[in-house]
């Protein structure tokens, strides 16, 4: 784990220790206290790392669960044990999609009180480059006992949203074509939050490997959208999958007052009583 640690604190990263490479996992993945969870929406029974336990992704928000639309803490709680995962496990996350899926779960994971969760860089993707071993293979573990505590401080809902227009940075993770409404297949309702400042969630991977850039080129990103690591950052996309990307990198870099609005703009869009701004480049 050190040589992995180092060489992310190499690249300037403030939390090294949330972003793993493939060689880590290859050395680490049959250690008692680690288990990788394969949050890919499909393709586990036909290939996944080997010791790797699959976490449905979208099982993380529940849609019926306002205001905070968290996958309640007893089925959560429920979901991690049955996988052997207790509160002294560290969970190693890997999708097939520049960390869109691992990422919620990162965030979902830290709302719930467990900090010792990392993502592979480049996942997925990475592994079968390398070619690296891959299995069918289902693992057999014992059942464990994780206990979720909500962390309040990690979350967003719509009536923090609307008391932190003008006061905290809001932060839209998706498309150019959704905020300016030319892209209805979300959404008929173009614009933004009002204040909301536009960062695109791949702009922060590397378009070849999905891997995330260095440190010093995701804080000249965020610099340049006039963002600090002192900031209270509140991200939304539609449902919190590309908000959660982009918290991940914030947190990589040092910025450690961030929340995901979950509920968001699928919740916002719906809500004709609130106010939604034109979108700026």
């Amino acid at each position: 784990m050190l040589a992995t640690i180092a060489l992310a604190a190499a690249l300037g990263y403030a939390h090294p220790e949330q972003l793993v490479d493939t060689a880590w996992v290859a050395a680490h993945a049959n250690d008692a206290n680690v288990r990788v969870l394969d949050v890919r929406r499909a393709g586990y029974a036909d290939g996944h790392i080997p010791t790797a336990l699959w976490l449905d992704p979208e099982s993380i928000r529940d849609a019926a669960n306002p205001p905070s639309y968290l996958q309640p803490q007893a089925a959560f709680e429920q979901s991690l044990s049955r996988l052997g995962i207790s509160n002294r496990t560290r969970i190693v996350l890997y999708d097939d999609r520049g960390g869109l899926l691992a990422s919620r779960l990162w965030w979902a994971l830290n709302a719930y009180g467990h900090q010792d969760v990392a993502l592979v860089n480049g996942g997925w993707v990475a592994w079968v480059a390398e070619k690296r071993p891959t299995t069918t293979v289902v693992p057999q573990v014992p059942a464990a006992v994780f206990r979720a505590t909500l962390n309040r401080a990690w979350l967003a809902t719509l009536d923090d949203v609307k008391g932190a227009i003008g006061r905290a940075t809001l932060l839209d993770a998706r498309t150019v074509a959704e905020m300016d409404g030319s892209d209805t297949r979300l959404s008929s309702r173009g614009g933004v939050i009002p204040s909301a400042i536009p960062v695109y969630w791949e702009d922060l991977l590397d378009p070849e490997t999905q891997t995330f850039k260095p440190a010093d080129d995701l804080r000249a990103l965020y610099a340049a959208k006039g963002l600090a690591p002192s900031d209270e950052v509140i991200a939304y996309c539609w449902v919190g999958h590309r908000s959660a990307v982009d918290l991940f990198a914030l947190h990589l870099v040092g910025f450690d007052r961030l929340r995901n609005y979950l509920g968001s703009w699928e919740e916002w869009s719906r809500r004709m009583d609130l106010p939604t701004a034109p979108f700026q480049k």
